[in-house]
């Protein structure tokens, strides 16, 4: 902390060392740098004004709240100036209770909990409300209902954030299912609500949603071009491969030995309301009835031998057939089987079997141009997909 005070340059460059490995933005690295260094500015050379200006335009903070916390710091700056003169041990107290204000409302403005690791996204969400693939669903509340790992529920993750409609998430106990009791006949996820309105399965919701969409004009004729008889047709074979076979050979790789079945399931340790009980009974259970349905059932099903060689081989068979010289299987701008393959394998992107993806196929130029063009997390809880 000290450090930060006294030193801001080398402040910058501690804060910009951590942010690799928290994942903050460089942009807000400056701007709790450009705090400190109020805090430590006697002559005041460097204005709360300036600092608010920064700070707002780099991080997208209300103007009002980084005013509020670079006045803090001004004063604060001020007094330890005036301590300065007379007692020097008061000037170092005074610079740290002054980093302790700007910093704690710094961490009250962007609501930063530890886990969210001063995430943003939710602020973000909140921008995108009024986005017209919104207006074209009637600006109604939309809650996804989920596991955070499931292929399927990936899916409809990254519609949504393509296509900036905010929602919210609910994890889904996969052995009560509680959170979808008031589903009587439908007892699988994904499950959407657009106000009263429930939609289930991840294709049927995707495309209803896209019929929608389309229909109200909410696309701004430029996320889709001429949907011809033939574009369809394309996207509904591309979108049946991922569903009934990229899938099913995905699986078995995430499960493929006891330990990263076991990891898979670390999530429900973090997310969702549940108990310690509920929470390790749902990650213990859950990955051995996985690890044996992905060993004994799927492997069987599908025809795979070497799930890492399928693996590979499916991965390589879209980006050569599907999206082949373009730049995705939509032609300029992606499809919902472009969504559909991104976001299942987005769902593994912590796991190494999306790393032996990256480093074993030709998909990593077609992943990286979905990424830009999903963007970020469109979900109201501010948690990264």
């Amino acid at each position: 902390m000290y450090l930060c005070i006294a030193r801001p340059v080398d402040a910058l460059h501690v804060i910009h060392h951590a942010s690799n490995r928290i994942e903050l933005n460089r942009d807000r690295s400056h701007a709790i740098a450009m705090v400190f260094a109020i805090a430590r500015d006697r002559a005041m050379r460097i204005t709360s004004l300036r600092a608010c200006a920064y700070a707002s335009s780099s991080t997208r903070v209300n103007a009002l709240d980084v005013a509020a916390f670079a006045s803090n710091a001004r004063v604060g700056a001020n007094a330890n100036a005036n301590a300065q003169r007379t007692t020097p041990r008061r000037s170092i107290s005074s610079a740290v209770m002054t980093f302790g204000i700007a910093f704690s409302a710094l961490i009250v403005t962007e609501r930063v909990s530890v886990d969210e690791a001063f995430a943003e996204r939710g602020s973000l969400a909140n921008e995108r409300g009024r986005s017209k693939a919104s207006k074209a669903l009637g600006d109604a509340k939309v809650t996804l209902y989920q596991y955070d790992v499931c292929p399927f529920c990936n899916k409809v993750k990254a519609f949504l954030d393509y296509h900036d409609v905010p929602y919210d998430v609910v994890e889904v106990n996969p052995l009560t299912k509680n959170e979808i009791k008031f589903s009587k006949d439908y007892r699988k996820v994904p499950i959407v609500t657009i106000g009263n309105e429930q939609l289930n399965d991840s294709s049927a919701i995707m495309m209803e949603l896209t019929k929608r969409i389309d229909s109200n004009g909410g696309n701004n004729g430029l996320k889709i071009q001429g949907k011809t008889k033939a574009y369809e047709e394309n996207e509904r074979t591309w979108l049946k491969w991922v569903d009934e076979r990229f899938v099913h050979v995905l699986t078995p790789n995430i499960y493929r030995t006891w330990n990263e079945a076991v990891r898979s399931f670390d999530y429900i340790t973090k997310r969702g309301n549940f108990g310690f009980i509920e929470r390790e009974s749902a990650r213990w259970v859950g990955a051995a009835s996985m690890y044996v349905i992905a060993h004994r059932v799927l492997k069987k099903r599908h025809g795979i031998v070497d799930e890492r060689a399928d693996l590979y081989l499916e991965v390589n068979k879209f980006i050569n057939e599907g999206v082949g010289k373009q730049k995705f299987c939509g032609g300029n701008a992606p499809n919902n089987a472009d969504i559909a393959m991104f976001g299942v394998l987005r769902a593994v992107k912590t796991f190494e079997t999306f790393q032996d993806v990256m480093a074993n196929t030709a998909c990593a130029p077609w992943y990286e141009r979905m990424t830009a063009a999903v963007g970020a997390a469109a979900r109201t809880d501010g948690v990264e997909n």
